[in-house]
């Protein structure tokens, strides 16, 4: 009886679930510009440095290898991190601009925004100062 009630439950909130994310933009942009998607990852993980850190491997025992010969695969990702951070911050901030129908998001979408810029700029001088 309660296992029935449980799995009635999860059956519910996934079934809502993949609702939300069915009617969601991104989900849609994903599947009917599938190559612009694969396009743009591939430009994010080139600029992250992946080349360098399969060109010169060094040991994967550093998150952020100490040496400014190489990196490592989990640097690549932090870089590629804080690129998708400051993009979604720029994007976000430009978004306040063009916000007229409620005008108290303005602000939030601002302060949003400069907190992913300022996040994404700590963590690559974070990255920077550790090398």
């Amino acid at each position: 009886m309660i296992r029935q009630w449980v799995e009635a439950r999860i059956s519910g909130v996934n079934q809502r679930l993949s609702r939300g994310v069915e009617r969601s933009g991104v989900t849609t942009a994903v599947k009917n510009n599938w190559i612009e998607t694969i396009y743009i990852a591939t430009i994010i993980v080139m600029s992250a440095g992946i080349v360098s850190a399969l060109a010169a491997p060094v040991p994967q025992s550093y998150i952020i290898y100490p040496g400014a010969s190489g990196q490592t695969i989990a640097e690549t990702f932090i870089n590629s991190m804080a690129l998708v951070m400051g993009f979604a911050g720029l994007y976000i901030s430009y978004l306040s601009g063009r916000q007229t129908v409620k005008p108290r998001l303005v602000s939030f979408f601002l302060i949003v925004g400069l907190m992913l810029i300022a996040g994404a700029i700590y963590l690559e001088t974070y990255v920077y100062i550790l090398k």
